[in-house]
């Protein structure tokens, strides 16, 4: 992995915070709304579609209804996701690592399938001021695994993929990173042959 980088980009929800907690909760919330079964913490599938997908993907897993589909993305965009931010949790030493990349004088910006949420989640926990750029699902037409974010975020800092690196925990995140051949490091867990790391500071090796 070519080392001298100038920008790292980040996933949100498992990489930057913790926020099983507060998406199920969120999910819990629009299922008592709707009369739509929860999802069952048993289902392997359903909860990581949960963690990975936009909010209009999940809905449409929800149910098949589209009229119900239709309403509850109406009502959705009524609410905000503040009500859940106490069960959000920063990951273990990401401010650090933060704060190293910054020292170093790269840019760092944030690749997401989360919604508008995404801003004052990141002011919330005092982490707006370390992203110079993000893309969050309603920023492009093809959300993840498409590239499309990706690539705004290069064009944005007129960067080549030789010169980032993308950290995800999914194969969501992977795949655009293969895609447009940017240097990819998995977060938490092994996906595919890509290097895994398991705290934020062991960033420092890649860059």
């Amino acid at each position: 992995m070519p080392m001298m980088k100038k920008l790292v980009i980040y996933d949100c929800d498992g990489v930057l915070f913790d926020s099983f907690d507060a998406v199920m909760a969120y999910y819990d919330f629009i299922c008592e709304e709707f009369g739509l079964k929860k999802i069952d913490r048993s289902d392997k599938k359903m909860v990581e579609s949960a963690m990975i997908k936009t909010n209009e993907e999940i809905i449409n897993l929800l149910t098949d209804d589209k009229k119900k589909v239709a309403e509850i993305l109406e009502f959705a965009k009524k609410q905000n996701f503040t009500k859940f931010l106490n069960l959000m949790k920063p990951t273990k030493n990401i401010k650090e690592a933060l704060s190293l990349l910054k020292s170093k004088g790269l840019n760092i910006a944030v690749f997401t399938n989360r919604g508008s949420s995404l801003g004052y989640l990141l002011k919330n926990f005092d982490m707006d001021r370390y992203f110079d750029f993000t893309v969050n699902s309603f920023d492009v037409n093809n959300p993840k695994p498409h590239p499309e974010g990706l690539i705004k975020i290069l064009n944005h800092f007129n960067l080549t993929n030789r010169d980032a690196l993308f950290i995800g925990d999914s194969i969501n995140d992977y795949l655009p990173a293969r895609s447009t051949d940017t240097d990819f490091v998995a977060f938490g867990n092994k996906i595919e042959n890509a290097p895994v790391i398991y705290d934020h500071l062991e960033i420092e090796r890649f860059i």
